[in-house]
């Protein structure tokens, strides 16, 4: 998703641990911070991401470019967006392209406990990986 959707705080909430740097500042995240968990007896590798933006900054622009290397090889895209500030236009357009590339996606809605009114559509859930 888009930068300072949560990404950073849910793979943390996720491995309960504090992996990945999370901050207010937008493209905190430039290089992929990955790590394996078992649930059940089945392996995930979950991997966080820069944020998808048109970046001005060098650095921040080879991370957008190796996020979308990583969304290439993914089995899975959880796709977060913040409830507080979507644009739904924008998450429609990146969803397109995530379905006419046929890369698997869940589109998460994070933020929940910030932003209680809000429109499903599919597939998605809400969550606030914040306030697990």
């Amino acid at each position: 998703g888009q930068p300072n959707t949560g990404k950073s705080t849910l793979l943390n909430a996720l491995l309960n641990e504090e992996k990945a740097i999370v901050s207010d500042i937008a493209g905190t995240t430039r290089d992929s911070v990955e790590d394996v968990i078992t649930l059940n007896g089945l392996r995930f590798r979950f991997i966080d991401t820069a944020g998808l933006r048109h970046a001005t900054d060098p650095i921040e622009t080879i991370g957008v470019a190796r996020t979308k290397e990583k969304m290439k090889q993914a089995q899975l895209i959880l796709y977060l967006f913040d409830l507080t500030t979507a644009d739904v236009r924008l998450i429609e357009k990146e969803k397109k392209m995530l379905e006419e590339n046929d890369i698997p996606f869940l589109l998460i809605g994070n933020k929940i406990d910030l932003a209680p009114e809000r429109k499903e559509t599919e597939p998605m859930i809400f969550i606030s990986a914040k306030n697990k």
